[in-house]
């Protein structure tokens, strides 16, 4: 599975850093950089600017780009008494990688954290939520984007869900319980004079809260007309918060609520995600996957 986790775009994370005294995530008076990392796990090799590594286990670097071997990321299923589809990404092998540039800021997205499996997973994860799912499939939708010959298409739920995907019920993700990200934390304590023990007390998970409108984009990539990769893409959209940045406040778009868990997973209706999974299954016509 290849995962990318988009910490940066939490204010709640960068608020709790800056607390601490981390400058983050540039000090124009020292040139210190302590950006907040993205958790990346590519199943392919893949050639990234050295610079934008901020912590990684095997990889081979020329000074200017690093050589980064496939990793390993897992997604477990499991379904509770109550009808609910628990699931839970697990990065084995991964790195840190630095926010590229964007035009726009990752505080200002919808999507914040994106999970890709192979096609082949397709009728494993039908079969096993056979059960639940609804052949009529009322009130599920698809939506697309892509070019060059990809496409992606996702279903939602309900004709105002498009920019959600089905409803999340609750969700976890966060730096806690990653070596990598401790080791990184460690590094950028000594770099910006943070005491050590302060970082025991840091809540750098995420979790959601009551008023968090959440959902989760299950899609189906198309490249060359063959279906290639099913996407799980969590979003939030609301509430919107505010902190006190190191230069001026800055607004977006509210990630959960601090905790110190270090559980990852996502909590959606079993019947949402099969009906959503066939749905965009069966839009270009087949029902044989």
């Amino acid at each position: 599975m290849r995962m990318n986790a988009f910490f940066p775009a939490s204010l709640e994370i960068q608020e709790e850093l800056l607390k601490a005294g981390f400058k983050v995530p540039y000090d124009k008076e020292s040139g210190r950089r302590t950006p907040v990392p993205v958790v990346v796990a590519s199943k392919k090799a893949r050639r990234v600017r050295a610079a934008r590594i901020l912590m990684a286990g095997r990889q081979l670097s020329d000074g200017k780009f690093t050589e980064i071997p496939g990793e390993r990321a897992l997604l477990e299923l499991d379904i509770t008494e109550k009808g609910f589809l628990l699931l839970k990404p697990k990065p084995v092998e991964y790195h840190l990688e630095e926010m590229g540039f964007v035009s726009v800021p990752p505080r200002l997205w919808g999507t914040w954290a994106s999970f890709s499996l192979p096609f082949s997973a397709y009728r494993k994860m039908v079969d096993f939520l056979e059960k639940f799912e609804d052949s009529e499939r009322q009130g599920f939708y698809t939506a697309s984007r892509g070019s060059d010959g990809r496409i992606e298409v996702y279903a939602y739920k309900g004709r105002r869900g498009k920019d959600l995907g089905i409803p999340v019920f609750g969700y976890a993700l966060g730096l806690h319980g990653l070596t990598l990200a401790e080791e990184y934390l460690r590094r950028k304590a000594e770099e910006n004079g943070v005491p050590e023990t302060r970082l025991r007390y840091l809540r750098l998970g995420l979790t959601r809260r009551k008023e968090t409108r959440a959902g989760l984009k299950v899609g189906i990539v198309w490249e060359g007309g063959k279906p290639t990769e099913i996407t799980l893409k969590l979003s939030t959209t609301d509430p919107k918060i505010r902190i006190q940045g190191l230069y001026g406040e800055l607004i977006g778009k509210s990630r959960g609520e601090l905790s110190r868990t270090g559980e990852w997973y996502i909590l959606v209706h079993a019947g949402d995600f099969v009906n959503a999974l066939t749905t965009v299954g069966e839009t270009f016509g087949s029902k044989s996957y």
